[in-house]
């Protein structure tokens, strides 16, 4: 994807991207393109009314899982070929072949406004160069999106994004080889209590929405970007150094240049299974917030018992 003066640029820096991804840059109101979904998006087999949240169920044995071995450490995802097939049969030829292996995380993003100031948003992996500059070894195929109503952008989801297709009304957002891994925006009480406000919602999708609302604030996640674009796996072991590179310093974010100050590499990235691996996964939930989880659960358990006496 050539520039005007020639140069390829990786489409996740397109303006797209930065129109969709740039959350401290973008005036919107929170959680306004959830609420749209939610609100006017509601199709005729009513498919938003019977949500799985498939991230948080029992893997099969046979799921496979991709590892990633980084130089910041190991972490590793399961993908759900079933919600998103196309995406995630390019996506297995690509690491079967070693696409991934020694190609770069090119971006982190943390928040800066003041309702996510500090929040690590997510980064953005597989580049074959550090600045995430199209090379001639990057596979620049797309693949028309595909969004699943059982798939969110929780924290530690994968996602891609890489640009739009088509023209006008025809536009359609399409996948690629680069990976969006997902963070937490939600770090603040006041967050959390937009999150909950159902006051938009229409009534036949409050049940929906009241789970959907209690997983993003207690495990985290991202909703600004849900139902927008490909999701196709979920981390499932490796927290520690999946939270290092979220939280990894970046060369200059005022400057809007996210690449890490020091290279971030995928060194090797293979397939295994969930059967595997399982006995000693931590599972979906990054186990510092089930921690806080249990804290403040036990405090409240406390306080409870406290004013009963």
């Amino acid at each position: 994807m050539p520039n005007n003066d020639g140069k390829k640029v990786n489409p996740m820096h397109s303006p797209a991207f930065v129109k969709y991804f740039k959350f401290s840059l973008i005036a919107i109101i929170f959680l306004a393109a959830l609420l749209i979904f939610l609100t006017f998006n509601k199709s005729d087999d009513n498919k938003y009314e019977n949500v799985k949240f498939i991230q948080y169920e029992e893997y099969s044995d046979d799921t496979d899982v991709v590892v990633y071995e980084t130089t910041l450490g190991t972490f590793k995802a399961v993908l759900f070929e079933k919600e998103a097939p196309n995406y995630v049969k390019y996506y297995k030829k690509l690491v079967e072949s070693g696409y991934y292996n020694n190609s770069y995380v090119f971006g982190v993003v943390t928040g800066n406004e003041d309702d996510n100031k500090g929040a690590h948003l997510y980064f953005t992996g597989g580049a074959k160069s550090a600045d995430g500059e199209t090379t001639e070894d990057t596979n620049t195929e797309t693949i028309d999106a595909e969004i699943s109503p059982n798939l969110w952008t929780f924290k530690g989801a994968l996602g891609s994004f890489v640009g739009t297709d088509g023209l006008l009304f025809w536009k359609k957002n399409v996948a690629g080889s680069s990976v969006m891994f997902f963070g937490n925006s939600i770090i603040s009480e006041s967050k959390k209590e937009e999150v909950k406000n159902q006051d938009k919602i229409d009534s036949s999708l409050k049940g929906v929405y009241n789970e959907l609302s209690d997983k993003l604030c207690s495990y985290g996640g991202v909703p600004e970007a849900s139902q927008q674009y490909t999701i196709f796996g979920q981390v499932c072991d490796g927290w520690d150094a999946y939270n290092k590179i979220l939280s990894a310093e970046v060369k200059d974010s005022e400057d809007e240049d996210y690449q890490p100050l020091d290279d971030i590499k995928f060194i090797k990235v293979y397939l295994t299974t969930w059967g595997d691996i399982k006995s000693d996964a931590e599972g979906p939930v990054d186990p510092s917030v089930s921690k806080e989880i249990k804290n403040n659960n036990d405090t409240a358990k406390d306080n409870k018992v406290s004013q009963t006496r």
